[in-house]
């Protein structure tokens, strides 16, 4: 149950998803580069360690939320039938970085994506830190234990991602209009993953 971080930890075989705006690719290097404007019109460079934001993440996932009895009893009610306990047991969880493809930009990009055990990421989540990475490694831990990904409003089954929230301690941060993904607001309107 380790989790493994494509271009930090080693290099992991990338999984090939078919979206026309991102695919997944390794980590630079272990710390994130970016340029902040600031009020005054001018720009800051600043960088952030993936590691150290994405390792406090995963021990909340492991250590309390894999440790809540509700939580593990969602989980059991999703199409795998398992606990989050027992989906993290099954093996390592690579996380990615989600890049990306040609014509389109960072603000384009989901939060979060999952190929099978692949977590690909928004390196803009470890950036801003209003909506904290621990809800989507959660969120997407959901799809990996057979949560639905359809975003029809008319299928019951298309919150069961979100849901996980409301029961692994990380609540506040559910969003009812959420379907089959998490939505997050952002300057100039919101963000569907």
């Amino acid at each position: 149950m380790a989790l493994r971080i494509n271009g930090i930890d080693g290099k992991y075989i990338l999984p090939n998803v078919l979206r026309s705006k991102y695919k997944f690719s390794a980590f630079d290097g272990p710390t994130l580069t970016y340029s902040q404007s600031l009020p005054n019109g001018k720009s800051q460079v600043k960088s952030v360690n993936i590691k150290g934001k994405i390792d406090p993440a995963w021990v909340f996932v492991t250590g309390r939320a894999a440790a809540h009895t509700p939580c593990n009893n969602y989980f059991k009610t999703l199409l795998r039938n398992k606990s989050l306990k027992e989906v993290l047991a099954e093996g390592d969880i690579i996380i990615h970085c989600l890049v990306p493809k040609e014509g389109y930009t960072l603000a384009d990009l989901p939060d979060a994506c999952t190929a099978g055990r692949d977590i690909g990421i928004n390196p803009y989540l470890l950036i801003d830190a209003t909506m904290g990475l621990a809800p989507v490694l959660i969120h997407e831990l959901a799809h990996v234990a057979g949560a639905s990904t359809n975003p029809d409003p008319y299928d019951k089954q298309s919150l069961a991602a979100e849901k996980a929230l409301l029961h692994c301690l990380c609540g506040k941060h559910y969003r009812p209009e959420a379907l089959g993904s998490i939505q997050l607001q952002v300057s100039g309107g919101s963000r569907i993953v």
